[in-house]
């Protein structure tokens, strides 16, 4: 009888194993990159600001606790040469960031670069992504600028965009753009 026991205590934690790794399979993770830059050159075109709770429904990349969601070292990123193509051209790359997420349209990604001016930052962005047929990604990012008597002035790109894997996306606006790739992890 314990043997009989044991044979059903050892099918039923195979089963719920094998489970597991199809529920695991069936949540696709993507490397998300993102290079946020300007144009020196072009006229400021000011945008709606972030509110001070810009992130209050992110998770933020700099603090996060969730093993799904991890930034990525600098020996990852795979848009450096386009980072530094740019540069050159005289653009001035402002955020550079790459990170893990899981497919889940609830999830918001917050992302910053610079020093916090009371809840905003030089340059920040909100990205979600979501899947129905095609891979989408949702994109909110601000370039903030501080003028010399303390009010903060913003441009922002908004936009909503279907993307192929491993594809180089150029997202655009007057006086800013970005660079989006996503990728399976």
């Amino acid at each position: 009888m314990t043997s009989l026991r044991s044979l059903q205590l050892l099918a039923i934690l195979a089963l719920s194993g094998w489970m597991g790794l199809a529920q695991a399979q069936s949540q696709n993770t993507y490397q998300v990159e993102v290079v946020i830059f300007s144009q020196p050159s072009a006229q400021l075109t000011p945008g709606t600001a972030p509110s001070y709770g810009w992130a209050d429904q992110a998770t933020d990349l700099t603090v996060t606790t969730r093993s799904d969601v991890r930034s990525l070292d600098s020996s990852r990123l795979a848009l450096s040469s386009d980072a530094g193509k740019l540069s050159a051209q005289g653009y001035k790359v402002v955020l550079h960031k790459a990170w893990t997420q899981p497919d889940d349209s609830s999830l918001a990604v917050a992302v910053h670069e610079g020093q916090e001016m009371g809840g905003i930052y030089p340059v920040q962005a909100l990205v979600s992504l979501g899947q129905e047929r095609l891979l989408e990604v949702d994109i909110t990012a601000w370039i903030n600028n501080q003028t010399q008597n303390g009010e903060i002035v913003s441009e922002r790109i908004k936009q909503i965009r279907r993307l192929r894997l491993d594809e180089t996306h150029y997202l655009d606006h007057q006086s800013m753009g970005m660079l989006v790739r996503i990728s399976r992890s």
